[in-house]
């Protein structure tokens, strides 16, 4: 079953009473059982490093904690700690895991490649496009060509133009509004 068989039964582990913790501090309580908590902690994140880690957080929020609740076993109490910090270490490794991409993958698909035909209808949606905001006045326009080709977030533009960011909104809304009017195909 391992050093501590389970989580619940600390087998020959001591229990530290209210007394021991109050006398010696929570630091010797934490500096007496460490390696204890580490293995522990190990044995459910599979990384000394991490395990490490949890255990540490785990002691920094039960110092924190001071005298705010009145812990009758503080040792058990600490390795509960240990014990759910670490489930929810692995719970998040794993879902960091399941949505970020290998670097290595990603150097191996190919880039993507753009025809003589791609790129002509890329050159007739960009004049497409030209001509619709020389549609629109000045103020819209430049609302338009700030937020969404120059990359300004509204604020900054409302503060270019020394408008409020509602208008700013309503004014990008309009553009957009009319440039899909204009660049989308007419339905049949």
């Amino acid at each position: 079953m391992g050093m501590l068989g389970s989580w619940g039964d600390f087998g020959s582990t001591p229990v530290a009473s209210p007394q021991d913790v109050k006398e010696n501090g929570l630091e010797s309580l934490y500096t007496g059982h460490r390696r204890v908590l580490i293995d522990a902690a190990q044995s459910v994140l599979g990384c000394r490093a991490r395990a490490e880690d949890v255990v540490h957080d785990a002691f920094l929020k039960l110092w924190e904690s001071g005298d705010r609740h009145a812990i009758e076993d503080p040792l058990r109490y600490l390795f509960r700690m240990v014990r759910n910090l670490s489930i929810d270490r692995l719970r998040r490794h794993a879902l960091e895991g399941r949505y970020s991409a290998d670097d290595e993958l990603l150097d191996e698909l190919p880039a993507p490649q753009s025809g003589p035909e791609q790129r002509a209808i890329g050159q007739l949606e960009w004049q497409r496009l030209q001509l619709a905001l020389g549609e629109l006045p000045e103020r819209t326009r430049t609302v338009f060509t700030m937020s969404q080709l120059e990359g300004y977030s509204q604020r900054e533009v409302a503060s270019h133009l020394s408008a409020s960011p509602t208008l700013v909104h309503f004014l990008l809304r309009d553009a957009l509004s009319h440039c899909r009017s204009r660049l989308e195909p007419e339905a049949a």
